[in-house]
């Protein structure tokens, strides 16, 4: 009997050794709902609605007492490419938010519609796909999903104070990052688009070619842009990542980051797919979103 059940303990202390197993540290041990810092004071004056009212949304906006989005749409003639802006303040990070297919880490993917519905997102753009890969930090709202470090890839962190830092492969210490706490997302697809805040003027990415794309910017704690490229079509050529970088300086970002771009390049807005997607889209395993909960 001894014998079976220390048979039994072994094999459970393998299972945690498999890849996308879940570490035993709790989502509070990393980032506490508790430490998320009111971002308010970083937002200009009328950005947010007084406690209790109402949100006000229209076609290209919302607000709400802790949300803030503004869409745009243009072209950017030089690149002959079809481009939205979302420009977004939040109260705290807990409102910028990230969400697996069928709420379950690996496996699975699904529309983003279906994604976004199920989050009650109100905007929402495709994530990394980090549950494809192997290896490579994942924190999502707080939770710690797998702990290892991916040396090919950039990473991405938001913070629970509302800084965004991005590291280039190879140079992210991976305990002293989770060492120091606080870390409310971490992204793994890449490349990382501004250094030092600074334009990328020639990529080594292997994907830097004219594409779809999809990105996440920083400009203040609680103020970001989530930007959209359409492309691989006749109307549509899509971005270089040098192009991409550009962009997101003009937008005043003083970090940027690729996410999974092509086909998932999608930007959703209250109930409704707003670019033009390469063959209308794909699956995802993963969104990043406002929103609520």
């Amino acid at each position: 009997m001894k014998r079976y059940i220390r048979a039994i303990i072994l094999m459970l202390a393998l299972l945690t050794l498999l890849p996308g197993a879940h570490p035993a540290q709790a989502a509070d041990e990393i980032t506490p709902v508790s430490a998320l810092t009111d971002l308010r004071a970083n937002a200009p004056e009328g950005t947010f609605l007084e406690a209790g009212a109402a949100p006000i949304i229209t076609d290209d906006s919302y607000q709400s007492e802790h949300i803030n989005i503004k869409i745009t749409k243009s072209r950017l003639e030089e690149h002959k490419t079809d481009i939205a802006v979302a420009e977004i303040y939040v109260s705290s990070v807990q409102y910028l938010r990230r969400a697996f297919a069928l709420d379950k880490w690996k496996g699975n993917m699904r529309s983003v519609k279906t994604i976004a519905g199920d989050s009650k997102a109100i905007l929402a753009m495709t994530g990394d796909y980090a549950s494809l890969l192997d290896a490579g930090l994942v924190v999502a709202n707080g939770t710690l999903y797998r702990k290892s470090e991916n040396r090919v890839r950039d990473n991405c962190l938001i913070l629970a104070d509302g800084r965004m830092a991005t590291y280039k492969r190879r140079e992210m210490d991976l305990n002293a990052v989770l060492e120091t706490g606080g870390i409310w997302h971490s992204f793994l697809f890449g490349p990382q688009l501004l250094e030092s805040g600074e334009v990328i003027t020639k990529s080594d990415s292997k994907i830097r070619q004219a594409n779809p794309r999809s990105a996440l910017g920083y400009i203040a704690p609680g103020h970001y842009v989530f930007v959209v490229a359409d492309g691989r079509s006749g109307k549509n050529r899509g971005l270089t990542i040098e192009a991409l970088s550009q962009l997101m300086k003009d937008l005043g970002c003083q970090t940027a980051y690729n996410l999974d771009g092509g086909q998932s390049a999608i930007l959703w807005f209250n109930g409704e797919v707003i670019n033009a997607p390469y063959k209308g889209g794909r699956r995802l395993t993963d969104i990043v979103y406002i929103g609520l909960e």
